[in-house]
């Protein structure tokens, strides 16, 4: 697509929406009289080459760094406000990343539906979208499958995000703001310097430090207290005419003392019945306060301490008009985390973790020159990683739940899983120019993968760490937590001696499993120029999201649940299959996808809109099990669909509107085997044992999928002297109601909301003053809720804890820079 020659009649023509922009660009256009002012364009790298935004088929939203500084964007959960139809949320065991309602649920085992790239390198665990962002050059969202270029794991979307680059001038940069309600203090910093005439060097470093906007009335403390800081040093070496380096070496450590966790729902499941507060007052234990009013209770002093290290190593090589790209990358990160996971006062449920993960990968491509009749690109992928996680229940003496399960004192049940992976691809994708107008893109992606996991659980003594080989402890364990475990394998009868115990079926709890699959993602696609400013695609896409081992489910295959009630009837003596909570299957995709780009206005605005259809298959879920673990499986049928509608309006020659839209549709068509919430009635035998353990979620919609969001920014710039700008930019989002709850209760669905920034400044040549205020509308929103541990199963009552955003922060900002 061209956008030499603007030829607009022809594209009005063809579609009145854009003929009504065009026409509201009449007024301004004739105040302007000579001024052939138009929007600067836009550069992304989405398909692997540097392309004009407006000339990719495909949907895309971007935000310049520049954007992402000025409007305060510390993170993935900042970024989400700026963008329609992406979600991002913390959750009590995991981080969640949403494009068109997709992502992955609450496993450490789960590779991501939303990949996240950063300078080509693949970052594909969850804890990892908590990393700050800083010196960034821009980010782009890429919604739909995007498998053929960027990999497996890209199902839903894929976030490419790409760093500042050293430069060839000198150059300096200081920027500190701070945060006047909650004692937040952010200070980024910048150095780059040319090395001669070939070679560049630059380096950032930022430091976050904040009090927190929440409450423990228990401890009495400000909380999350965060910590954060990260260093950065690239450098670029043009080595000869043909050949450039690039290196890069970035470390992040992000620190976080307690959590915006409060409960905010609390009610009894039987009529009559006492809440989880009532209950706790009754054993004399302290209370909780049920109100959504940024006050907690939790008796843990909770820490989560991350740290990623990564180096990323690019060459490009120009050869015969072609270009020879390698990206070699390596990245690990580690954290240790107290979870309060019972989110009351009372010591219940306290539990560690701790995650090792070191991934390699190398991508090796050839892309053609452009400008021929065929254009093209095409190369090779591997990556590997391991991975190591644990996490453990401790039961002191001091916990509540050893006065109910005295043997349980000084003990805990511990889980150790480990992971590891390999995987290979080989990919290309061609464009036939078959005219001026037309473009036929074929595209395909074969990819191979070898995982092997273990998983046990085991009763331990706090003391030393031992394993305790009791029996009576390890159902003891099963039953209050409804978890599976080496040590639980006999049903206790005081009229028996031991060795005349009945054993438990299908006991135990120490697993392990091997997974071998490839998958073949082809893509095809057809532009089709109507002008200069108008372009029509289609395309069809596939998917797959590989399958795994799950680390997170306390159950193995079917549950024996006379370990609940000595009463209760046996499982069948045929297990089926021994491993249905540990793996799961792979997740595949097909997508169909109507859109047009249209520049308007002799330049002066963009009108971009997709169509999209989506079918998943084997869609994977996670799900509370209503005790204190999730269980993993797969949803068989699920479909996607929507509109996305975004674009850029040079109003006047100070002042830009940026805006985007979506209307989204989800429903899903076969997902029988969904986790109940609490009080809902089992109706769907899903492994043949003849009792009902499983709800039926088929028709419904899934989680944080509201149906409409949409996204408007103005920013306005005026010159008051030679040497002074004022500068402003005003950001909107709308978020219509949608369902926040893990398991679908009803009672998790939130209202709609919005969010409303503003920042006023005053820039002169080497400084800036500004003030940003965020959340504005102090709109208290609820990202994400499940169900307290064991307050269904212990208490009979469905108690909800919930993340709860920021409220209205105000900050102050000097800037220095030369």
């Amino acid at each position: 697509m061209s956008s030499t020659t603007p030829n607009t009649r022809s594209a009005l023509a063809l579609n009145p929406l854009a003929a009504a922009i065009a026409l509201a660009l009449a007024l301004p256009a004739a105040a302007q009289d000579d001024d052939t002012r138009g929007l600067e364009e836009i550069v992304v790298t989405a398909q692997k080459r540097v392309e004009n935004l407006q000339e990719v088929p495909l949907s895309v939203a971007t935000i310049s760094g520049d954007k992402l500084e000025s409007a305060g964007v510390e993170n993935l959960g900042d970024l989400t406000a700026h963008m329609p139809n992406i979600h991002f949320t913390e959750t009590g065991l995991s981080t969640q990343v949403r494009v068109r309602g997709i992502g992955s649920d609450n496993s450490q085992g789960m590779e991501q539906s939303v990949g996240m790239y950063i300078d080509g390198i693949y970052y594909g665990r969850a804890q990892l979208f908590r990393i700050p962002m800083m010196d960034m050059e821009r980010a782009e969202l890429l919604r739909g499958p995007q498998s053929t270029l960027l990999g497996k794991n890209s199902i839903a979307g894929a976030l490419n995000l790409t760093t500042a680059r050293p430069q060839n001038d000198l150059a300096a940069k200081l920027s500190i703001g701070q945060e006047v309600e909650f004692n937040g203090t952010e200070i980024n910093a910048m150095a780059n310097t040319p090395v001669g005439q070939a070679a560049a060097v630059r380096l950032a470093v930022r430091r976050l430090t904040e009090d927190g906007y929440m409450t423990n009335t228990y401890l009495d403390t400000e909380q999350p207290e965060k910590e954060e800081n990260s260093v950065r040093l690239s450098g670029i070496w043009t080595a000869s005419e043909n050949l450039e380096l690039y290196a890069k070496a970035e470390q992040h450590t992000f620190e976080t003392t307690g959590r915006p966790i409060e409960i905010t729902y609390d009610v009894p499941l039987s009529e009559g019945g006492l809440t989880y507060n009532e209950y706790l007052h009754v054993l004399s234990l302290p209370g909780l306060d049920a109100a959504q009013n940024y006050e907690r209770q939790a008796d843990q002093e909770e820490y989560s301490d991350n740290e990623v290290n990564n180096f990323t190593f690019k060459v490009d090589y120009d050869w015969a008009e072609h270009t020879i790209t390698a990206v070699s990358g390596w990245l690990d990160f580690n954290y240790e985390e107290l979870c309060d996971c019972d989110f009351v006062a009372a010591e219940i449920v306290p539990v560690r973790l701790e995650e090792d993960y070191e991934q390699f990968s190398q991508e090796i491509r050839i892309a053609s020159p452009v400008g021929k009749r065929y254009e093209w690109i095409a190369g090779a992928y591997y990556q590997n990683y391991d991975q190591t996680f644990e996490d453990s229940i401790d039961l002191a003496e001091t916990n509540f739940l050893t006065s109910t399960y005295p043997v349980l004192k000084g003990t805990a049940m511990k889980r150790d899983f480990a992971q590891s992976s390999d995987a290979w691809a080989i990919f290309g994708r061609v464009t036939w120019n078959l005219n001026d107008a037309l473009h036929l893109t074929l595209g395909a992606r074969y990819t191979e993968e070898s995982k092997d996991a273990t998983k046990s659980m085991n009763v331990v003594s706090l003391d030393d760490g031992s394993i305790v080989n009791d029996p009576v402890i390890g159902i003891t364990y099963m039953g209050a937590f409804l978890a599976e475990n080496e040590q639980a394998t006999l049903i206790p009868n005081p009229n028996l001696p031991p060795s005349e115990w009945e054993p438990l079926r299908h006991s135990g709890h120490n697993v392990s499993g091997e997974r071998d699959e490839s998958a073949f993602t082809p893509l095809l696609n057809l532009e089709w120029d109507l002008s200069d400013d108008m372009m029509l695609y289609s395309s069809y896409t596939t998917g797959f999201k590989a399958g795994g081992f799950d680390p997170r489910s306390n159950r193995v295959g079917r549950f024996d649940n006379r370990a609940v009630n000595p009463n209760a009837a046996p499982p069948p003596e045929d297990e089926g299959d021994p491993l249905q909570n540990f793996e799961f299957e792979k997740e595949q995709a097909t997508a169909v996808e109507i859109g047009m780009k249209n520049t308007l206005g002799d330049g002066r605005a963009e009108l971009n809109v997709a169509l999209y259809h989506t079918d998943y298959d084997d869609l994977q879920i996670s799900q509370f099990d209503g005790g204190v673990g999730f269980n993993v499986g797969n949803a068989k049928k699920t479909l996607v669909q929507g509109i996305e509608i975004d674009g850029r309006w040079l109003i006047a020659e100070h002042l830009t509107a940026y805006y985007g839209f979506a209307w989204l549709d989800t429903e899903y068509k076969d997902f029988k085997n969904g986790n109940c919430y609490a009080g809902q009635t089992p109706d769907t035998d899903t492994d043949g044992d003849g009792f009902n353990e499983t709800c039926d979620y088929t028709g419904k919609r899934g989680v944080y999928t509201p149906e409409f969001t949409g996204n408007l920014t103005l920013d306005y710039y005026r010159p008051l002297t030679d040497k002074l700008t004022f500068v402003s930019a005003l950001d909107w989002q709308y978020v219509d109601g949608h369902q926040v709850h893990v398991n679908l209760d009803p009672a998790g669905e939130i209202d709609a909301y919005n969010l409303l920034a503003l920042r006023v400044g005053i820039e002169g040549e080497h400084w800036g003053l500004a003030v940003l205020g965020k959340n504005l509308l102090d709109e208290h929103i609820v990202s994400y809720s499940g169900n307290a541990p064991l307050s269904d199963s212990q208490f009979n009552t469905n108690t909800h804890y919930s993340f709860i955003r920021k409220p209205r922060t105000i900050t102050l900002e000097a800037t220095l820079h030369f």
